[in-house]
């Protein structure tokens, strides 16, 4: 009887932390930004896909398949970049968001077998309503949607306003390069 009574709690007790890891992978996310030039499609590759993160995804993939369950928590992966900016105000996508773009397509051309989908945030400043960020923020991560779509042939892409939810620039909530969107696989 204590030996079940032990075995029911350490059950419990387990199953409690894991449900807790999967809340805590969900929020958790490893950003890198790419601020300065444009980026070769193997940087922004390594930026969505680390190396760390693909090693524990292949690592629990094993785990899986031999019957067991992964404990890990497993970041999600994300890109951002002052190089996908936007004028306040505007969706409008410009020359060097583009260029970014172009090697972003590139980057998941080349590993379209590495993604199921693709979740694009779009991101504004503190400037004005709450609401017209809501749709202002949709709006950007809708263009880079669109671009991706049309000159990439890429599916499976999501967006989502974020708002002034998430400011790069907390400091200068009003800064440009508050108003960005975001790349976030999911692989």
């Amino acid at each position: 009887m204590k030996t079940t009574r032990l075995f029911l709690m350490t059950a419990l007790v387990g199953g409690s932390l894991a449900c807790g890891q999967v809340v805590a992978a969900d929020s958790l996310r490893q950003t890198v930004s790419i601020d300065d030039r444009i980026p070769t499609a193997q940087e922004v590759e390594e930026a969505l896909f680390p190396k760390g993160i693909q090693a524990l995804k292949q690592e629990c993939a094993q785990l899986e398949k031999a019957g067991m369950r992964c404990q890990s928590v497993v970041p999600k992966s994300a890109l951002q970049s002052v190089l996908i900016t936007f004028e306040r105000g505007s969706s409008k996508l410009s020359d060097e968001a583009r260029m970014f773009l172009k090697v972003v397509g590139t980057a998941l051309q080349s590993r379209a077998s590495s993604w199921t989908s693709l979740q694009i945030e779009g991101h504004s400043d503190i400037t004005g309503t709450r609401e017209i960020n809501e749709r202002l923020s949709q709006e950007r991560a809708d263009a880079a949607k669109a671009y991706l779509e049309a000159n990439f042939g890429l599916k499976n892409i999501a967006t989502v306003g974020r708002a002034s939810d998430d400011l790069k620039d907390v400091e200068n909530p009003t800064s440009v390069v508050n108003r960005r969107v975001a790349f976030i696989p999911e692989w």
